[in-house]
């Protein structure tokens, strides 16, 4: 039977690692990881050598251990690019970094992309503070090619967010360029302009996930948060728009704050009568417009209850809800021991073994699995933080992921500030880093939305009184 430990114990073997590395290693011709042509002839795409048969009995061993069959395992992941860039991904960073807790990665697995300020909405919790276009903003040529180096680094996920990115003519061709590479491509937007002819499009240009806000179930309600009228109506048309389509997966989302906090279980109702994949409850981060509606944060017994309605219709199999709320691993194991459900932002895990995956990539993936792309190139460590790391107009991605002493930082959770560093959770969830910088301006500081750093919320509900 397969175990937690004994997949510490093997992927900590120095022979293992150093498998690991040789696959991750760059075939000079073709520019990619052996381990894409180790997967390529494993599912039948090429005739297979004889230098890789030791990781075919690797792989043939997978399909038991997992509980599921060698064509499905083919079909599902081996033969998706997005996975085989994961996958290998994983094998340059055990490889390269050994077995972290959490895992250090050798290039970001996840790039969250800010790809234009315009927006033609005016929301009141907008980290980006996005209304129109920065003048500085990158071209098509370099879009393209940041693509390009997405692609070499095996990033196997780009999510494109703005400001609205519909609202940039670039979106269109470096959707396509990214579909074209193997990546996973998800877009978050607020759905006002998308038609039935752009949800269509959408798909024809390799599209996989759209998701679109709904702060409220009651329209006047939505609009007013969103700085306008007929905003609702327009989001929830493009909502249906999106669900019409075959092969297109979508998701509802919203921001939890006290202003809608007792709509949560409606939304989500509202969501499953809209036949939505998923839907998706983001933090509250202290950020752009959002600092001036700080009072309206969630406390940490508020986002317990929160956590509580997501897990529960989770569980209920009515929805795949997903939260950005560091703690909800913690939360989920918590309720079921034997059956974890352990999310990681856009990934979950059911049965015993779901700890494995929470420890290793749980929590708080900034700069660590994951970092930001401003308009202009800025690479931050998080789309919440605006602390600049890099310049991919002056140096590659790479080279800002391995240089940035601020990701460096985040890598390491023996680091953080008490509160989160003593945590017996610190694995799996670390706390969310832009709400401790957003907060303390420490992004290695306690997340105050959490029931463990009570103290944290305590003094700045005293601090707001001082201030009064």
């Amino acid at each position: 039977m397969i175990t937690a430990e004994k997949v510490r114990k093997f992927l900590s073997t120095p022979s293992i690692q150093h498998k690991l590395a040789k696959l991750g290693e760059r075939d000079e011709a073709t520019g990619k990881a052996y381990i894409h042509e180790v997967l390529a002839e494993y599912c039948g795409e090429k005739e297979k050598k004889l230098k890789y048969q030791p990781y075919f009995l690797i792989l043939n061993s997978l399909p038991k251990k997992l509980n599921t069959d060698k064509e499905t395992l083919i079909k599902e992941v081996f033969s998706q690019p997005f996975y085989q860039k994961a996958i290998a991904n994983v094998a340059r960073s055990v490889g390269e970094y050994g077995l972290h807790l959490p895992q250090v990665f050798s290039a970001p697995i996840l790039v969250v992309w800010n790809f234009t300020n315009a927006c033609n909405l005016f929301c009141k919790h907008c980290y980006q503070d996005a209304h129109h276009a920065l003048p500085d903003e990158l071209t098509l040529e370099e879009r393209l090619n940041i693509i390009d180096q997405l692609n070499y680094n095996d990033v196997s996920s780009l999510a494109i967010s703005g400001g609205e990115p519909l609202m940039s003519p670039h979106f269109w061709p470096v959707a396509e360029y990214a579909h074209e590479k193997g990546i996973h491509l998800s877009v978050a937007t607020n759905g006002t302009l998308i038609t039935k002819e752009v949800a269509a499009r959408l798909k024809e240009v390799g599209v996989d996930y759209v998701e679109i806000s709904i702060d409220s179930i009651d329209p006047q309600t939505h609009d007013e948060f969103r700085g306008g009228t007929g905003y609702w109506e327009r989001s929830m048309a493009g909502i249906r728009n999106c669900v019409e389509i075959d092969g297109l997966s979508v998701g509802m989302a919203t921001t939890v704050t006290r202003y809608n906090f007792a709509e949560l279980q409606s939304i989500i109702d509202l969501a499953k009568e809209t036949r939505v994949n998923s839907f998706y409850a983001f933090n509250f981060i202290p950020a752009g417009r959002g600092k001036a509606m700080i009072d309206q944060d969630l406390p940490p017994a508020m986002r317990e209850e929160m956590m509580g309605i997501l897990y529960e219709n989770f569980v209920n199999n009515d929805i795949s809800t997903f939260s950005t709320c560091t703690q909800y691993g913690r939360y989920c194991q918590q309720q079921s021991d034997d059956d974890m459900v352990i999310n990681s932002h856009y990934s979950f895990a059911k049965g015993k073994h779901a700890k494995i995956l929470a420890d290793y990539i749980g929590g708080c993936g900034a700069g660590r699995l994951y970092c930001a792309i401003q308009p202009n190139g800025k690479v931050t460590p998080c789309v919440f933080m605006s602390l600049v790391e890099g310049d991919l107009r002056k140096n590659t991605l790479k080279e800002i992921w391995d240089s940035s002493p601020i990701m460096k930082d985040l890598r390491d959770r023996a680091g953080l500030k008490e509160g989160c560093v003593s945590c017996e959770n610190r694995s799996m969830c670390g706390g969310c880093r832009a709400r401790a910088y957003g907060y303390f301006q420490d992004y290695m500081g306690p997340d105050p939305g959490c029931i463990n750093n009570q103290a944290a919320w305590d003094q700045l509900l005293a601090q707001e009184e001082m201030a009064k």
